[in-house]
């Protein structure tokens, strides 16, 4: 059989589920949008006997990375549907070949298009959609309808059996694993959960008359009517109404939101579903930190919201708890005296340990209380379960004569940083972004080292960029994750984990990943796994997700619920198979879908152009000045007196730093629109389109505490666009020169170049 000699270079892809697969380096993954289908099928060993197979020869790459030459037979009606196989199935061999080499050009050639050549409907179209569109089934028929009831009164069971610990969960996966029984698992909840509420919720019943009438046996899920916040919680009179028999439960809380965007909404929650809230993050806790306890810190604003006293009191089974709300003097305090405390406990067990060996110079008791320190600081940081490697790696790093002491009573100081490393907390401190790096700047003002605590940020209410999360690390924290949640739902929507901030970091830095995935120019999702039997989640063809509480223990359930947060939601072997491509091997620890989450309100438009918040905190951070000056940023979006549309740049100083002179005023303002322009292609295009001398986007700084960034400080949500009449005065008036200064940069070709020079200030 001849070798078909491929152009392009191919990747074998492994998976535990669909096994290995061959991926186009130059094509699409997963042409056909379905799970599983990522690439074609090959065969080896006696299975070439049995199948039609076409035999090829191409560059292979490995997940070691390693790229032979290798022949390799794939299996033709896989590379038949891979292409489309209507068109492509009575085709020869060598047809079939042929046309696989043409189509794999021109999708190289589309690679290569500039984003800001694609019409509105090509950007909102592109990517994968199939694991958001689990939602076909009928919800009326009424052979259905047994086997879902039967089916899913066996899975609610199952997921409030086995939330209570690590080991439990693992057995839930035997039964509930694969990627499709997965979403499937969801979809078959969901449609309980939806007859439960049409049978005993009053105003859900009300709700599908208003909108739909009665499902029929024809019905299905996604013609359901959705719910909202203003077309049913807010449309009732008794908000009792929403819950089960239009009675709150017996025992209940109640929280509200924080009312960003208006009057707060009170949301009541029964004692059984916050009792399973608490389990989910407390295994959430086990998994993450292993068997550590918790030191848990939080900065959330302390009211009757999801994030203050309610997240406060899920919390306590995990370790200690301090409420300081977003105060740095308090949370400063706390980890100083945390600190103090565990130094004491450390001096004491070495003072015990010199006691009993008076022969030990007393010098060596500082050396001892370093080594400890060390490695339990780098236990900490690599989230280690054994103290072994970092107590080896931190006796290599000792001076000889100070080795030679510490080896000949190895086993005992060994003992001790065991001892202490058992009795250690992980540190973990929630709140708002822009807070998180407000604390480390005021430690830092303090003369504290914050990377000394070795604490860990959580961060919720509003996305966080890429380039955040690497200020705040550099300035400290070990680690940051983001959690995904609502208060209209709950606390614990989504979790990211390394995985995914590996996914989400890989999409930065290869724009080709987002393009494939999602389509052109969206921005920067943030990136979380969920869990279908705690939640189902669809993706309609705007790319609003829809929510449905698949658990049975919520008193007020809430049904195909549309939050306004734009995203999509993927099987993680279809991310993983994007990333394979580019030579990225990343490998979950489970099979949950994951949910990518634009939100609501993080992108502008400049002409045309989305330009997206996370895309302004990369250009800020990439350049070494502005990131040591500037504290916080955000977007201005207002229409001027001829109703055309403006941007500006809004960026405030952190605390003593001048408001810069002209020349550092064009200065910065070409470096911040100099790197927007090459972080985003269709806002260089659009700036590119612009006659010479165009007045751009201004950049506006601001002293510390004068701009309205500042008015939320950590109580809140930041306000990441600000427009007049929406969330600041419609008469808003720009502080005098001593407390704000903005530029207009004229358009020019220095602008548009990807070298950063500016010629202005050569």
């Amino acid at each position: 059989m001849p070798a078909y000699q491929l152009e392009t270079s191919v990747v074998l892809f492994n998976h535990s589920e669909y096994g290995t697969r061959l991926l186009f380096k130059d094509g699409v993954a997963n042409p056909r949008d379905q799970l599983g289908k990522n690439g074609v099928t090959i065969h080896r060993g006696l299975s070439v006997l049995f199948h039609k197979k076409i035999r090829i020869e191409a560059e292979v790459t490995d997940e070691s990375g390693r790229a032979t030459r290798q022949k390799i037979y794939i299996n033709r009606n896989s590379l038949v549907k891979y292409l489309g196989e209507e068109e492509h199935k009575n085709l020869s061999d060598n047809e079939l070949v042929n046309h696989l080499q043409r189509k794999l050009a021109d999708a190289n050639k589309e690679e290569a298009r500039p984003d800001s050549e694609l019409n509105p409907n090509e950007k909102m179209v592109g990517g994968l959609r199939h694991a958001g569109k689990y939602n076909q089934s009928r919800v009326n028929h009424w052979f259905d309808r047994i086997i879902d009831y039967l089916k899913g009164s066996f899975l609610s069971w199952l997921y409030q059996k086995t939330i209570v610990g690590v080991n439990a969960i693992k057995v839930r996966f035997l039964f509930v694993g694969k990627e499709s029984t997965l979403l499937e698992a969801g979809e078959m909840l969901a449609k309980k959960r939806f007859h439960e509420a049409y049978q005993e919720v009053p105003a859900y019943k009300k709700h599908i008359i208003r909108f739909n009438g009665v499902p029929i046996s024809k019905t299905r899920f996604f013609e359901i009517p959705k719910t909202t916040k203003d077309n049913y919680i807010k449309y009732q009179q008794y908000d009792s109404d929403t819950h089960f028999n239009g009675k709150y439960p017996a025992v209940y809380k109640k929280d509200t939101s924080t009312g960003t965007t208006g009057n707060p909404t009170e949301w009541v929650r029964g004692e059984k579903e916050l009792d399973i809230v608490k389990k989910s993050l407390t295994l959430a806790a086990k998994i993450q930190f292993g068997g550590r306890r918790l030191s848990y810190i939080n900065a959330f604003a302390l009211g009757p919201w999801a994030t203050g006293l309610t997240t406060y009191e899920l919390m306590r089974d995990t370790g200690s708890v301090f409420a300081t709300g977003p105060d740095k003097e308090k949370i400063l305090d706390n980890l100083v005296s945390n600190a103090k405390y565990e130094q004491h406990q450390l001096q004491l067990a070495v003072d015990s340990f010199m006691a009993k060996h008076p022969e030990i110079h007393p010098e060596a008791k500082e050396i001892i209380i370093d080594l400890v320190n060390t490695t339990l600081k780098e236990v900490l940081k690599n989230r280690s379960t054994s103290i072994d490697k970092e107590f080896a790696s931190a006796l290599s790093r000792l001076q000889p004569q100070n080795l030679r002491l510490i080896q000949r009573y190895k086993s005992a100081i060994k003992a001790i940083a065991q001892k202490q490393n058992n009795e250690k907390r992980q540190v973990i401190i929630a709140g708002y972004p822009p807070f998180l790096k407000d604390l480390t700047a005021y430690a830092k003002e303090q003369d504290y080292n914050f990377a000394d605590f070795s604490a860990i940020g959580v961060v919720g209410g509003q996305a966080i960029s890429e380039a955040m999360r690497d200020q705040l690390i550099s300035h400290g924290f070990n680690q940051i994750y983001s959690s995904y949640g609502a208060s209209d739902l709950d606390i614990n929507l989504g979790v990211e984990t390394e995985y995914e901030i590996d996914v989400r970091k890989a999409m930065e830095q290869h724009p080709q990943i987002a393009k494939e995935l999602f389509g052109a120019n969206k921005g920067l999702p943030m990136v979380f796994h969920y869990d279908p039997m705690n939640y189902h989640v669809e993706c309609d063809n705007e790319d609003n997700l829809l929510f449905t509480c698949t658990r049975e223990d919520r008193s007020s359930p809430r049904i195909r619920y549309d939050l306004g947060d734009k995203g999509r939601v993927y099987a993680s072997s279809d991310v993983q198979a994007v990333l394979a491509k580019f030579g990225i091997f990343q490998k979950p620890k489970t099979n949950l879908p994951l949910m990518f989450v634009w939100g609501r309100d993080s992108t502008v438009v400049f002409n045309g152009a989305n330009l997206a918040f996370t895309e302004l905190e990369r250009a800020i951070t990439d350049d070494e000045t502005l990131e040591r000056i500037v504290l916080k940023k955000a977007f201005y979006s207002y229409y001027d007196a001829e109703g055309a549309e403006k941007l500006e740049i809004w960026l405030e100083l952190n605390e003593n730093e001048e408001l810069p002179d002209e020349e550092h005023l064009k200065e910065y303002s070409h470096s911040v629109l100099n790197k927007l322009v090459n972080l985003n292609q269709d806002f260089h295009y659009q700036v590119d389109k612009l006659d010479e001398n165009t007045p751009l986007p201004v950049v506006r700084f601001y002293k510390r505490y004068q701009s309205p960034i500042s008015e939320a400080g950590g109580h809140r949500k930041q306000v990441l666009i600000f427009q007049p009449g929406v969330n600041l005065d419609k008469d808003y008036q720009f502080p005098g020169a001593d407390a704000c200064v903005g530029y207009a940069l004229p358009k020019s070709g220095a602008v548009l170049s990807n070298d950063n020079i500016n010629p202005n200030v050569i």
